[in-house]
């Protein structure tokens, strides 16, 4: 008997054993029938989950279902309505599943559902792969009381939410999971679908056709390497920051509200009141991708409705004018040819030029010119002498770096005075390595503008005055910018003297580098600072002027007539030998204007006074004797 009983319980236990085994085989564990184990505190609560996988998003709120499918365009919202998702709502959800830590649990039994915002009818998540099985299935409550302290140097505090995990056999334990998804889940979800209107790679763009109350235009490419060119109404290059401003801003532009077409009573775009339309086109694809914005009700509208061709059922309500300054409106992008078009004067590469004429209505021209690697040049009335690179900086900044302010017309009539370009005030020549010549001339209307034109360009472009003064036209600005040829070798003895204080007079031996200091025969050597004597020769040395300005200037004349600071020196001379052959003397006199802080100088040996750089003249003005 007991021999049956035994072999009874021993085929029931095989069998339950078979069973089990068969259900480990299918389900790929037992966690079904005996429960999965809870996961540990700081792990992830779907380790295995693999976003990539997801092919259609399941979400429950209350009597709202809504059904999102992974499709060759991205996903597609198919329930309640049928529109695009918004892909960082898609992120969003998908890495939350992929990243949520459990931070703390509770069982189940021991929590009040209402109390945690987990009843039925709240929030339900399920994340299906192509077949329909769940790779991630969970209820979200509300926050909880506890922040999650992020790891790094620089941790950051985030929210926790409870989270009660569906699937069979998990459903023992809630956790305090990382993160928070309900701001997505408002107003039944409609916060799930794209509230962009246009959806595109801006790197495949290859057109884009605009038309405004202003006009049509038509941006193209020929390959996604190639610059950005308005091809229509006229062939022009284009600004790239502005063509930059326009993609980012298209692709950022985003709808206050969306509606079902079948709800709203749209006005006709055939009305007077025309609205504007941008199309966009693919390389590869034909089909244009249409946003048509609508008539504004009222000149006074702050937003006006907009359809686009590849959701035809979806009606936008974008801004016209933004409130905020982070939101994209309409009126931030630039859709016109001024708008995109290239505003700068000139696009010179500057290594290929090797000369520039100056030709000025009221000064002689001058000619800059130069043959790598020899220095620049400057040509005045046939003398030639070393040019000044400053004022050459200034002019290549000028016509490289300046913008229209506007453009007057594309088709200047053969009478240019209405811009005064009839008699130009300035005309720059410039000459390229391959014998190609730019020319460009300026004129001033009768109020006063600044207007300029190519040779060969029928634009006419306005400018800001300020451009006038960032080109040297005088002779004596291009002078170098040294102000003499001084060696401290050659130097004997150099007499300093600050405002109307006796003259220090300070004797110098080169040989030695020593030196020997007087004041009103009175020997004070041991008073002076021998560093700052030798600092203020090296400066002597070197010293350069920040602009040259003409001999009769009446505000140099003004403030030299008191001077600050004056320097004199004794040199040697030497003959052809090298012989030591006589004495020069020099006299550099220096002063600041206390109205406009200009330091004016002049050397007594040069007609021409100069400005002179104001740390320059504060260093030059440290005491040399010990007080």
């Amino acid at each position: 008997m007991r021999s049956l009983l035994f072999t009874l319980l021993l085929l029931a236990t095989t069998a339950i054993i078979g069973a089990l085994a068969v259900w480990q085989m299918r389900e790929g564990s037992l966690n079904h029938l005996l429960g999965a184990p809870h996961v540990d505190l700081g792990k992830q609560i779907y380790p295995d989950f693999k976003p990539e996988n997801v092919a259609r998003i399941c979400l429950r709120t209350g009597e709202t279902n809504s059904v999102f499918e992974k499709t060759q365009s991205g996903w597609i919202a198919t329930k309640p309505w049928e529109d695009r998702m918004d892909y960082r709502a898609t992120l969003a959800i998908l890495s939350h599943a992929n990243t949520t830590i459990a931070v703390d649990r509770i069982e189940r039994e021991k929590l009040d559902p209402a109390a945690a915002g987990l009843s039925v009818g709240n929030t339900e998540i399920n994340l299906q792969d192509a077949s329909g099985e769940s790779l991630a299935h969970f209820r979200l409550g509300r926050r909880t009381p506890w922040l999650h302290l992020t790891e790094g140097e620089n941790p950051q505090s985030i929210p926790t939410t409870y989270l009660l995990p569906l699937e069979s056999g998990r459903k023992s334990h809630v956790y305090a999971a990382t993160g928070d998804l309900s701001p997505l889940f408002k107003d039944g979800f409609r916060r799930l679908r794209d509230h962009r209107p246009l959806q595109f790679n801006p790197l495949g763009l290859g057109k884009i056709r605009i038309r405004t109350g202003e006009g049509e235009l038509t941006l193209a490419r020929a390959d996604p390497s190639a610059p950005w060119r308005i091809i229509k109404p006229l062939d022009l290059a284009t600004d790239p920051a502005t063509v930059k401003a326009l993609l980012e801003g298209l692709f950022e532009l985003q709808a206050t509200k969306i509606a079902e077409r079948s709800d709203l009573t749209l006005p006709s775009v055939t009305d007077s009141a025309r609205g504007g339309q941008i199309a966009l086109s693919h390389f590869g694809w034909e089909v244009e991708t249409v946003l048509e914005i609508l008539p504004a009700d009222t000149p006074e509208a702050r937003e006006v409705f907009a359809t686009v061709s590849d959701r035809p059922e979806t009606v936008f309500t974008l801004p016209l004018k933004a409130a905020e300054a982070e939101i994209v409106s309409l009126a931030d992008l630039p859709l016109t040819v001024n708008d995109l078009r290239d505003p700068t004067l000139t696009n010179l590469n500057i290594a290929s030029i090797r000369g520039i004429a100056i030709e000025s209505a009221t000064t002689p021209t001058i000619r800059i010119s130069r043959e790598p690697p020899a220095p620049w040049t400057a040509t005045i009335g046939g003398k030639e002498q070393i040019a000044n690179e400053q004022r050459l900086f200034d002019l290549l900044m000028a016509v490289t770096d300046t913008r229209a302010l506007s453009f007057e017309t594309d088709a200047a009539p053969d009478d240019l005075s209405p811009w005064g370009l009839d008699r130009p005030i300035l005309t720059l020549i410039f000459l390229a390595e391959n014998n190609q010549t730019l020319s460009i001339s300026f004129g001033l209307d009768k109020r006063g503008g600044l207007f300029a034109k190519r040779k060969t360009s029928p634009v006419v472009m306005r400018l800001d005055n300020s451009f006038l003064s960032k080109i040297a036209v005088n002779a004596h600005d291009w002078r170098h910018a040294r102000l003499w040829s001084f060696y401290k070798v050659d130097l004997t003895k150099l007499s300093l003297m600050q405002g109307e204080e006796l003259p220090l007079e300070l004797f110098y031996e080169d040989g030695d580098a020593a030196w020997k200091a007087t004041r009103a025969g009175k020997d004070v050597t041991a008073d002076l600072d021998p560093a700052r004597a030798n600092f203020i020769l090296t400066m002597l040395e070197t010293l350069t002027v920040a602009r040259w300005l003409a001999p009769d200037d009446e505000a140099a004349a003004t403030a030299l007539a008191k001077p600050a600071l004056t320097f004199t020196t004794t040199e040697n001379t030497v003959d052809d030998f090298g012989d030591i052959s006589g004495a020069k003397i020099r006299t550099l006199t220096l002063a600041p204007d206390p109205a406009t802080n200009v330091v004016y100088g002049k050397l007594s040996s040069d007609p021409s006074p100069f400005t002179l750089d104001a740390n320059t003249f504060l260093k030059l003005s440290i005491p040399l004797l010990d007080e």
